[in-house]
């Protein structure tokens, strides 16, 4: 399962204290000689492909930057706490969490962003100055976003066969529960196919007619189709959560394109999944060539359209990398 959103308590180094010292010269002047204290290191984010995943920075919920030194005598500055650079995933999105607005995309290989500054640091009171503390680094709560990249996206109602499809294309794992939203985040798998290519699915949990109004596990994931260059509508042909095929194609089409209308103009086909236990596979067969759209019939079990479906994935995807 992938964690997509996550958050984090994120501050900067406090700046070290400025110092007060005197220097008793041999005429019995006194000659003040603190030093300024460093600055404090600042708190970055970095986008990188080695980062790690989004569920692993989760583990460290509070990252602070190391502090700066303490001033000392002799006019000695002290070092400047070194910044905190965070390594995120390509794509991630930054937002304050608290107002609710967007910090920073890091959508591109060593893309950063300061997120939390560090203190000042304190002055010491060489030249008579007064010497004083270092300043608090800055902290804000942030909420880390990463929209999931992947080729084809697989959309259906509750059983409509997702899972199965994902694991005999991909051999991700899958707990093999056979009850509805038992996918309860998005999962990722990766079929390979003649030297050295790649199609990316990801299993979107199921929606139905209830997930606009928050049943189930509702819409919020949907957002993730804005990086798909193949929407896979699944049906099954038993009908637990539709009366027909069309109208629970219907149903996907309008809650997929009710989260972004921008939607609608990606490359799509309809899979009837599960056609292996079809009572009259002709009669699916009539009523997908009544809708009009590109439909395929397929058993993940016995293998049954696997192929036909494949071909047309590797044409869709090959396409789009050359586009």
């Amino acid at each position: 399962m992938l964690v997509d959103k996550i958050h984090l308590l994120v501050q900067g180094g406090r700046g070290g204290n400025g110092c007060e010292s005197y220097f008793h010269r041999i005429d019995r002047k006194i000659i003040p000689n603190g030093g300024d204290g460093g600055d404090g290191g600042s708190v970055i984010f970095r986008a990188s492909h080695n980062a790690p995943t989004l569920e692993r920075l989760k583990m460290k919920q509070h990252l602070i930057a190391p502090s700066g030194d303490h001033g000392s005598g002799s006019n000695k500055r002290g070092a400047c706490g070194e910044d905190l650079v965070v390594l995120v995933p390509i794509g991630v999105s930054i937002f304050n969490r608290v107002t609710g607005l967007a910090i920073r995309d890091l959508n591109h290989e060593g893309e950063e962003v300061i997120i939390a500054r560090g203190g000042k640091g304190g002055v010491g009171n060489i030249g008579d100055k007064k010497a004083m503390l270092g300043e608090e680094g800055e902290w804000l709560e942030v909420e880390l976003q990463l929209l999931l990249s992947a080729d084809v996206f697989l959309v259906g109602l509750p059983n409509s066969g997702k899972s199965e499809l994902l694991h005999s294309l991909t051999k991700a794992h899958i707990e093999g529960k056979d009850y509805p939203f038992s996918t309860k985040s998005p999962v990722l798998g990766m079929y390979e196919y003649e030297e050295y290519k790649q199609i990316s699915i990801c299993e979107l949990p199921s929606i139905f007619a209830g997930s606009t109004q928050g049943h189930g596990l509702g819409t919020y994931f949907l957002k993730h189709l804005a990086k798909a260059k193949v929407i896979l509508y699944m049906l099954d042909p038993t009908l637990q959560f539709s009366k027909t095929l069309s109208e629970g194609y219907q149903t996907l089409k309008k809650i997929v394109c009710g989260q972004n209308q921008a939607f609608s103009q990606l490359p799509n086909a309809i899979v009837v999944t599960k056609i292996d236990l079809c009572e009259d596979p002709g009669k699916v067969q009539e009523e997908m060539e009544r809708l009009g759209q590109l439909y395929f019939l397929i058993s993940a079990k016995t293998g049954e359209g696997i192929e036909s479906l494949m071909e047309f994935l590797k044409e869709q995807t090959e396409s789009g990398r050359h586009a």
